[in-house]
């Protein structure tokens, strides 16, 4: 056994040195003149190697063949037990299937012939290094003369092009990873959980170019996953599924917490063959974690080329999960924050805004009005005798007068008026850029339509209801605490006045109480 170096079978000006260190069980020997020269073949190896992509390494290694021994060359590789072409010289015929299927390469670097249908010959030399997919080289003619040149050029050439294989491999994973932080907040910022997770499937999709890619996510509550997001097949077909944890591919996924690539789904045993639509028998499914829990799994299959999915493809696989991880948990706090945000602030009971939150905006819209010089009117509302509702009927029936009464006083309101329930049977409204008439108007609105319900079909049947309600607007050297508390005290006047109708805080119209068949329509 014995190196091959460069320095003795290079040419001129060639820089094939690099690989002179590579030991590939062979010692060249002086080839008569007739045979091919080493060290032309040599420098090709040494271009492919140069070479920026796999690919181009490819058609670079059968162009120059093709130059230097004057024939047609084909770049074959195998894809799911079959032989493909990948590179050819220009011009170059294509190759029948009777021809590929005849294909075997030699397990060591060598040469080995066929021949056509049609009777010509062909020399076939291998170019991969093992595991990696296997990858040749077809060359028209009966080359085996030169033997043990393409040997050795063999065991040049697989490490030239394993070198540019893993140089792809590692550019492109290390762009991935690069980009992982910026990719992980830029989904994050999608919103909810569902949106970040359709983008994930597309981009998965978009990168491995594969037609069926679906995400799975774990719902502690009911111990079951579900998909929450699919590309390539429509998302009403599968969102019904509850996959239990340990059951089918994904379940199994989840529970172990291991990717699994299967290059040939006929090759596994125990697993369904039957293609139901799929383009190919190839699939992988990756878990999805957040630290060390695992909340989901990826899954894809159906290359567009017809291929399998390949190791690279499930590196870059794995890659994409662990941003869908970060990405996911940022949405889900994003959404959980925002829930619970939105949750502080409202009432359980009715669904208006609360106390708390009222409080708040009444400041905001005072010092809004105030640098506006714009008119801001504050409602006040009151159920009448709730109390003898609630010691009559129950509380039940009293929490039920609550919910229609906040129905009506939403569905009588602007869309930016802020309603809210004060405290108990007492609803407060806030009204930006409303003068008396208006305020007053509204307020009587939701006076009479709560006083002409007579319940719906499908709800307890309540007892006649009526509310008394004030009005108050801001004014010259009023506070937030004065206004709400002038059109309270517009209200115990509508108490006062008998009960179902509405007052004006006597300010705003000095002995001029608002009757309750007031029309504002009639006083414009």
């Amino acid at each position: 056994m014995g190196d091959f170096r460069a320095s003795a079978l290079e040419p001129v000006g060639s820089s094939s040195a690099v690989f002179v260190h590579y030991t590939c069980g062979f010692v060249p020997r002086v080839m008569p003149p007739a045979r091919t020269p080493f060290r032309d073949l040599a420098h090709i190896a040494d271009v492919a190697a140069r070479a920026p992509h796999f690919v181009t390494a490819l058609e670079t290694t059968v162009l120059e063949i093709g130059r230097v021994l004057g024939t047609h060359a084909y770049a074959i590789e195998e894809v799911d037990r079959n032989w493909s072409v990948a590179a050819t010289t220009p011009h170059a015929p294509p190759l029948s299937r009777a021809l590929l299927e005849q294909v075997d390469l030699p397990d060591s670097y060598g040469l080995a012939t066929l021949r056509d249908p049609a009777g010509a010959e062909w020399s076939a030399i291998p170019l991969g290094l093992p595991p990696a997919p296997r990858l040749g080289l077809l060359l028209q003619g009966d080359f085996r003369d030169s033997h043990e040149v393409f040997s050795n050029w063999a065991c040049l050439m697989a490490y030239a092009l394993g070198a540019v294989r893993e140089r792809d491999l590692r550019k492109r994973t290390e762009g991935l990873l690069t980009g992982a932080y910026s990719t992980a907040r830029r989904f994050s910022r999608l919103g909810s959980v569902e949106a970040v997770a359709q983008r994930i499937v597309d981009q998965v999709a978009e990168v491995l170019g594969t037609g069926r890619v679906a995400l799975a996510l774990h719902r502690p509550a009911d111990d079951f996953l579900t998909i929450v997001a699919t590309h390539g097949y429509p998302m009403a077909s599968v969102e019904q599924l509850r996959i239990q944890p340990g059951t089918w591919v994904i379940g199994h996924v989840y529970s172990k917490g291991r990717a699994v690539l299967v290059r040939d789904v006929r090759r596994v045993h125990g697993m369904a063959h039957e293609r139901r639509g799929y383009r190919s028998f190839s699939f992988a499914a990756v878990p999805i974690f957040a630290g060390s829990t695992t909340i989901g799994v990826l899954t894809a299959t159906d290359k567009r080329d017809n291929t399998s999915l390949t190791r690279q493809d499930f590196v870059t696989m794995r890659t994409i999960s662990v941003v869908a991880g970060m990405a996911l948990v940022a949405s889900r706090s994003q959404s959980e924050a925002g829930r619970l945000a939105y949750a502080a602030t409202v009432d359980a009971l009715t669904g208006l805004l609360n106390r708390t939150y009222l409080d708040g905006r009444l400041h905001q819209e005072f010092e809004r009005a105030k640098r506006g010089g714009t008119q801001l009117a504050v409602v006040m509302a009151d159920v009448d005798d709730f109390k003898i509702i609630n010691d009559t009927h129950g509380h039940q029936i009293g929490d039920a007068v609550l919910q229609v009464v906040g129905a009506i006083i939403r569905s009588a309101v602007r869309v930016f008026d802020v309603c809210a329930r004060y405290g108990g049977d007492e609803f407060a409204i806030l009204m930006p850029s409303t003068d008396h008439a208006s305020a007053a108007a509204c307020a009587e609105r939701i006076r009479r339509r709560v006083s002409e319900y007579r319940g719906d079909p499908i709800a307890p049947i309540l007892p006649s209801l009526t509310m008394s309600v004030g009005v108050a607007v801001i004014e010259a050297g009023d506070t937030p605490a004065e206004l709400i508390l002038r059109a309270d005290r517009a209200l115990y006047q509508a108490k006062a006045a008998g009960k179902n109708c509405v007052r004006v805080h006597p300010s705003a119209a000095p002995g001029r109480p608002v009757p309750p068949d007031w029309n504002p329509k009639e006083h414009a």
